[in-house]
């Protein structure tokens, strides 16, 4: 019932005229009730926010923001996909969609929501990672690999993304590929989540 007053809230349309001066205030004082970890309290100034004439997109997507914060979820989905549709080329959105999707344990949604975002921005490293790593999780290991790739090709030096690339090709069977990148692992990260197992699989035991 909270859920679809504040909702509601958010949503009306009011009689009296923007106030661009008092929507200032109300952000600038949501921002620092969130940094006291008053969430209520901050969502409850974006909304004001919103009222006083501020921006639809921007009270939106922190709305989702602050949703998230104080754990209500379902919440932080509604506006968030109210962002969505205020800015359709925002990626944002759909990154809030994903970890919000991540906690409430879906990972199917979390997935649906990295390809929305991945469709707005095909380069846009977390997104690629996350979705990597779910379709790892459900074995679809050629799929992972090709995000995994366009991540590490973005950012080479990035020892996760490097890992993740070089166990999806293991996984695939591919461990001579697999390989430089695990040569690399151990001059850079050699105490890494799982950087000398997969340094053996793909370099064979020691010689003796």
């Amino acid at each position: 019932m909270k859920t679809t007053i504040a909702l509601l809230l958010f949503a009306a349309a009011f009689v009296r005229g923007a106030d661009p001066q008092k929507a200032a205030e109300l952000w600038q004082q949501s921002l620092a009730d969130e940094s006291n970890q008053d969430y209520a309290a901050a969502l409850k100034k974006t909304l004001e926010f919103k009222s006083a004439g501020g921006e639809t997109y921007l009270a939106a997507v922190r709305g989702g923001w602050l949703s998230y914060l104080a754990k209500d979820f379902e919440k932080a989905v509604q506006f968030y996909v109210t962002a969505a549709k205020q800015e359709p080329r925002a990626v944002t959105p759909h990154l809030g969609l994903v970890y919000t999707a991540l906690e409430m344990q879906k990972p199917k949604e979390a997935l649906a929501a990295a390809r929305n975002g991945l469709n707005i921005d095909q380069y846009h490293f977390k997104l690629l990672m996350i979705a990597g790593e779910l379709l790892f999780n459900q074995g679809d290991h050629r799929k992972a690999e090709t995000y995994f790739d366009r991540a590490h090709h973005l950012h080479p030096e990035d020892p996760t993304a490097m890992s993740w690339l070089g166990w999806a090709r293991i996984a695939q069977g591919q461990v001579r590929l697999a390989a430089p990148l695990f040569e690399r692992l151990m001059q850079i990260n050699p105490d890494g989540y799982l950087v000398r197992d997969g340094f053996a699989i793909s370099h064979g035991p020691p010689p003796r």
